[in-house]
């Protein structure tokens, strides 16, 4: 039986770095409207293509020392960070919740956070196509299963979405649009745990905020991308939100 399951972590794992390698084209291509499938994989510098054994997710980084074959320019480390979060994301996906539906729904839920969350933090933006068509999937996982009580996936989700609206209309230049549609998103997986993944996503960006001010490399009203940090909260809410949701309410008992 043991082997059975470590089986099965070893098939996440490479499952999910094989997903963030893809993770990675998107990351790279989509902000730069580039399509997703052809061409086949190129250096970033040089634009030669990248071929298949040079190409297998964190080996080849490794065995080509972080550098392209041809021109020997750095292969960008965003692309070993995306494949190596990802594959750890898909085990911690299957060690929490197992064979299940629910596993599923995280692994996309996690995906699209890691594309959304370097996209950001390279171009500042939040883009639509990602956010608006897994808000739809998000809602329709969460509503099918339970169609009598199709109304509460649906209230969190609006719910999260006016919540970030206000604060993006009483302080837009900390909050983007595309922060409030990230929310719409997040509340149409994690339903109720949106509570708790908004709160640990403000916490972990006032927390950096204050620690760029310490060391003096920000400014009080420095604009940061927001979303990895709405991204993080979500994947711990996604894992520990419940406790944590059962945490505070006993405080009320």
């Amino acid at each position: 039986m043991e082997i059975v399951k470590v089986a099965f972590y070893i098939i996440f794992f490479i499952s999910g770095l094989v997903a963030g390698s893809f993770l990675g084209v998107v990351a790279y291509r989509l902000p730069r409207g580039l399509s997703l499938i052809k061409p086949a994989s190129f250096c970033s510098s040089c634009k030669k293509k990248i071929h298949f054994y040079d190409n297998i997710p964190v080996l080849s980084f490794i065995i080509l020392k972080g550098r392209c074959r041809y021109c020997k320019n750095r292969i960008p480390v965003n692309n070993l960070l995306i494949e190596i979060m990802t594959g750890i994301l898909f085990l911690a996906n299957y060690i929490f919740f197992g064979l299940t539906v629910k596993t599923l729904t995280g692994i996309i839920l996690c995906s699209v956070l890691i594309a959304i969350s370097f996209i950001d933090i390279d171009f500042r933006i939040i883009p639509n196509v990602i956010v608006l068509p897994f808000t739809l999937i998000g809602l329709a996982i969460n509503i099918i299963p339970d169609l009598p009580r199709w109304w509460v996936p649906l209230a969190y989700t609006l719910g999260a979405f006016l919540f970030m609206l206000i604060v993006h209309l009483i302080y837009p230049k900390g909050m983007g649009m595309g922060d409030v549609k990230l929310s719409l998103m997040i509340g149409a997986f994690l339903i109720r745990n949106v509570i708790v993944a908004l709160f640990l996503g403000f916490l972990a960006g006032t927390i950096y905020g204050v620690f760029l001010i310490i060391i003096k490399k920000g400014k009080l009203k420095q604009a940061i991308p927001f979303g990895p940090f709405i991204s993080l909260g979500s994947i711990m809410s996604l894992f520990w939100g419940n406790n944590i949701l059962k945490w505070y309410i006993s405080f009320f008992k």
